[in-house]
């Protein structure tokens, strides 16, 4: 009996040491939130790798967690930023199914269309957009995002050719 009982505890003891702390999982992320909003982000940049990484920890060991969403979130703005837009839409999609009371939710929304427009899939950016624009229209960035979905994939130059066009046949064009 002796035996189960020093068993028992002993498991215990290691399922304790081993499990998730939530405090130093957030003050890791604090430290190194720091540390990557005083550098830029590339493709190869180690800080940001670990940043998603410890974004994506947390979402994983406190799902329940009100700011787990948060994180993915901020874990996709940053594979954009990366390059990494599958795994950004994979996050959002995760993110939509999985919270869809989150607070910004419409955001997520809006920042997948941006992680298509991104990966130069403007069909899906398109369609990501107008689904954002159809069902959060009150949100701020809905009549902007409304404008921009007719420039989506064209050059400056002929994003400019378009909107002089524009302007001409609303008579908007000072002579």
């Amino acid at each position: 009996m002796k035996k189960i009982l020093i068993l028992l505890v002993g498991v215990m003891l290691v399922a304790a040491c081993s499990s998730p702390n939530r405090e130093k999982e957030l003050e890791k992320i604090a430290e190194h939130e720091q540390k990557l909003s005083a550098i830029d982000v590339s493709s190869d940049d180690s800080a940001a790798l670990e940043m998603l990484a410890l974004y994506r920890q947390f979402a994983a060991d406190f799902p329940e967690d009100s700011l787990a969403p948060a994180f993915m979130a901020r874990a996709a703005d940053l594979c954009i930023n990366l390059g990494m837009s599958d795994d950004a839409v994979n996050l959002l999609d995760s993110i939509i199914t999985l919270y869809p009371g989150y607070e910004d939710i419409a955001g997520c929304y809006f920042l997948k269309g941006y992680a298509y427009e991104s990966a130069e899939r403007y069909d899906e950016a398109k369609e990501a957009y107008n689904y954002f624009v159809e069902n959060y229209p009150d949100h701020y960035l809905a009549a902007d995002t409304k404008v921009m979905i007719n420039y989506i994939g064209m050059s400056p130059e002929d994003m400019f050719d378009a909107i002089m066009a524009n302007a001409s046949d609303q008579n908007l064009v000072m002579e």
